[in-house]
């Protein structure tokens, strides 16, 4: 064992479910695919999980298990992630898809725990009132008779699961499920005994539990996720979760508590974004640990066996969560415990896995791993002829390109005009939140070098340059150039580029103003870099609302830092015309116009347009040439990578 992380890798046993370490995954292997629809499907979900668990993971957490709902009235849709009419447990291939599951995880290690959700607001809720401020969706109020229902399906669920062979269940009591709507005194109304005063609100949750472990066996473990502070007005804080913790433990019905923060929207989400330092809330954790005996699970930013150590080793947690980090790299708990954390890929917390399957619809990805949840396919197979590959750009597309094309043994140059390796990616992380970006390149540039690639960096290549290598391949990935405004005024000189100003090639006065005309992170990293350095910042978007490409789970942490430092923004506006100290301003919509004043400086944010000028030059000239990244249309890191991928597996 490695004495780097003695205590991350100390077993533990609770009840009958014995663990090689003290790292959980958390629910999330559903977003990739859900094992109950095909076995193509269960392959795919299945493989990820394998991966994971080959690696020495100790205990998967990551069954979702959602209550059937099927109590709602015909005809009735549901919308959101945890709208699900039909319970994981009531579909008649249950036993068999989980009880195969689970006998290949216990042979790899692994032990097997399902989360029983029932996702507050979809659609229901214990007073019609929400556990957060963006949320203004109707619920509908459970019925003393579906609240009986609700505690048989706990009950046949925690049956099912142990029938299937898995080790325990665990309550999902946060993120605006039904039983923190229940726990809540902001959310929990009720005058029927099912609310009111403190032991009324935890009567449905007890029940739920009592039900649960009057079905299952003495070394079936129950356990229970769990917000330790709602952090908004009218909801428990800190000392009221502890008196909730300890009821629950005085029941004798749960044997560990699993520690959370956060919500849907909130700042923080209950996914927490880079915004956030690793680990942010784990002394709140402490506090649990040290008032109650029974296990304590700590979850909020653990992406790194650093952080996980630390919680660990100060008493903070008897165990870690870690979920995203999993994503960006399957060999996580095999290279922490071997003493090479420098080795894992860096998970960047961006949260656009989690977006774009959850919420956009998009086929599950990781930013920083394109093979996250492709576990299921075969590696990238090495090349039986090498060929000469030519690499044009530096940035997650030109990166990921030429190590997949490299360790699969092609020879590789990239060019990269600028001294260092990065491109948009490493200007972005000029602000604190996004020190992991730097961290993602370093972790590229040496495995560009451990796989032999020629780096020629602080050169800009030509077509002259590049054909005289006379490659086989060329892949363009020379990325965005900024994209301007076309208004009266633009050519000022107090208009500068974000981009410029935080590389340090443009200076700023004390007030500014930044054009937004971008839905994604960047006008918000150039006002978090300008607030930052002191300045006043107002910031104007033409899109009805600010980032709206930004997903629930990221946007609330950001906006609560920027405007926590006094940032303020206008929505619906587009700037008409550009003066010394004066924006013509237009509504959107109504063309209604008006002024802003008060100013030193405009800084552009209105994202980029492609850098493809040489894709023109060797059209026709090399034998195979391709563009792709923001070169061809500037997107996200995640659909770079994944580009990247698919161009570096094909030659």
């Amino acid at each position: 064992m490695t004495t780097e992380f003695p205590h991350l890798f100390k077993p533990f046993q609770i009840r009958g479910m014995a663990l090689r370490n003290r790292i959980i995954a958390p629910p999330h292997g559903r977003i990739i695919a859900d094992p109950q629809v095909s076995e193509a499907d269960y392959a795919k979900y299945a493989a990820y999980w394998l991966a994971r668990a080959r690696a020495g993971l100790g205990w998967m957490d990551g069954v979702n298990a959602f209550i059937d709902n099927r109590m709602v009235p015909k005809g009735l849709r549901l919308a959101g992630l945890g709208a699900v009419i039909r319970g994981t447990m009531r579909k008649p291939n249950f036993r068999d898809v989980f009880s195969r599951f689970t006998d290949e995880m216990h042979a790899e290690g692994t032990a097997v725990t399902a989360q029983i959700i029932m996702q507050g607001a979809q659609p229901h809720s214990a007073s019609g009132i929400l556990a957060n401020y963006t949320n203004n969706q109707s619920t509908h109020i459970l019925t003393h008779d579906e609240i009986q229902r609700t505690i048989e399906e706990y009950a046949f669920t925690a049956r099912e699961a142990e029938a299937a062979g898995l080790d325990g269940v665990e309550m999902h009591a946060n993120h605006e499920d039904v039983m923190q709507l229940f726990i809540s005194p902001y959310t929990n109304r009720r005058t029927d005994g099912y609310g009111g005063d403190f032991g009324a609100r935890l009567r449905l949750p007890m029940e739920c539990l009592a039900a649960m472990r009057a079905v299952t066996g003495p070394s079936f473990v129950i356990g229970m996720r769990f917000n330790m502070d709602e952090f908004f007005d009218g909801g428990y804080g800190l000392e009221e979760g502890l008196r909730i913790a300890k009821a629950f433990e005085a029941s004798g019905y749960i044997d560990y508590i699993h520690c959370v923060v956060g919500n849907n929207w909130g700042a923080p989400s209950y996914v927490q974004p880079h915004v956030f330092r690793p680990a942010a809330w784990a002394e709140m954790a402490g506090r649990f640990r040290s008032e109650l005996s029974i296990p304590v699970v700590y979850g909020g930013r653990v992406s790194d066996p650093v952080s996980g150590e630390a919680v660990i080793a100060n008493g903070h947690a008897d165990f870690v969560a870690i979920a995203r980090a999993f994503f960006a790299d399957a060999d996580f708990v095999a290279k922490a415990k071997a003493g090479a954390p420098d080795t894992i890929r860096p998970c960047i917390g961006c949260n656009d896995c989690l977006h774009a399957a959850g919420i956009e619809g998009l086929p599950f990805g990781c930013s920083v791993n394109p093979r996250a949840g492709r576990e299921a396919e075969p590696l990238p197979a090495r090349v039986d002829a090498a060929r000469r590959v030519t690499v044009v750009g530096g940035g997650p597309a030109g990166m990921e390109a030429a190590a997949i094309a490299a360790e699969r043994g092609h020879d590789v140059t990239l060019w990269e005009r600028a001294p260092n390796l990065g491109g948009a990616m490493r200007i972005a992380g000029a602000v604190p939140e996004n020190a992991q970006y730097l961290k993602f390149i370093e972790h590229q540039h040496k495995r560009l070098a451990d796989a032999g690639v020629t780096m020629r960096l602080g050169e800009a290549a030509t077509a002259q340059t590049i054909l005289a290598e006379k490659p086989d391949v060329v892949f363009l990935t020379t990325g965005s150039r900024p994209r301007g405004i076309d208004v009266p005024g633009a050519d000022h000189a107090f208009v500068v580029e974000g981009r410029d100003v935080m590389a340090g090639k443009a200076q700023v006065g004390k007030n500014v103003v930044v054009i937004a005309k971008e839905d994604h992170m960047q006008p918000l990293t150039v006002a978090s870099y300008l607030a930052e350095q002191g300045c006043a910042v107002r910031v104007i978007y033409q899109a009805p609302g600010v980032a709206p490409g930004v997903g629930k789970y990221s946007i609330g942490g950001i906006l609560g830092k920027l405007t926590g430092r006094g940032v303020a923004f206008t929505v619906m506006t587009r700037v008409a015309e550009i003066a010394p100290n004066r924006l013509v301003l237009r509504d959107v919509y109504s063309g209604v116009a008006h002024e802003m004043t008060g100013f030193d400086t405009v800084v552009l944010a209105c994202g980029g347009t492609p850098d493809a000028g040489l894709y023109d030059d060797l059209l026709g000239k090399v034998p195979e040439l391709r563009i792709f990244g923001d070169a061809y249309v500037p997107n996200r890191i995640l659909h770079a990578t994944r580009q990247a991928y698919e161009n570096a597996c094909s030659i």
